[in-house]
């Protein structure tokens, strides 16, 4: 089975594109960290929406249980990257789907391997589930003030035809 964990960034946009249940091509459960279900929950209301996608067995709620190594990571990641780094390693995934830079950074070097937005949705556009990643990358823009830089975009372009 494949697992991944989800930043807050990431879930947000996923879920502002309705693409929610798409992310189930790529993996068999993605894991929502315990501060990342606060953060969206207190700043976007969110509590509904995550409700709807625990229901779809692909997402399921998680715990860091070391609060020590959590707080080690911080900063320069915020609560819910460190957390999900740190649950990575505490249950043996492999995959993040963070977009910050130093999160990415920092999961890398912890021999996490990480997947963006982008990529995921070059991916999705490559294999026929979706028709345009750039416009949707600039409805993130637009709507959510996503920030990615164009270097970002081409580079996850190139990376569409690798397996996630």
């Amino acid at each position: 089975m494949r697992h991944a964990i989800i930043d807050s960034s990431s879930l947000l946009a996923i879920v502002h594109l309705n693409l929610s249940i798409k992310l189930s091509l790529f993996f068999d459960i993605i894991h929502v960290p315990r501060q990342v279900q606060i953060e969206l929950s207190r700043k976007h209301r969110f509590r509904h929406r995550l409700n709807k996608l625990y229901d779809t067995r692909i997402y399921r709620r998680c715990c860091a249980a070391d609060r020590t190594n959590v707080r080690l990571l911080m900063p320069p990641l915020n609560e819910g990257e460190a957390e999900g780094i740190i649950q990575a390693q505490e249950k043996g995934i492999d995959q993040v789907i963070f977009d910050e830079r130093e999160a990415r950074k920092i999961a890398s070097r912890m021999g996490i391997a990480t997947v963006g937005i982008a990529r995921l949705l070059f991916r999705l556009e490559r294999d026929g589930h979706i028709e345009d990643a750039r416009k949707l990358i600039k409805k993130l823009e637009r709507e959510l003030k996503f920030r990615i830089s164009k270097e970002v975009i081409e580079e996850a372009r190139l990376k569409s035809d690798q397996p996630i």
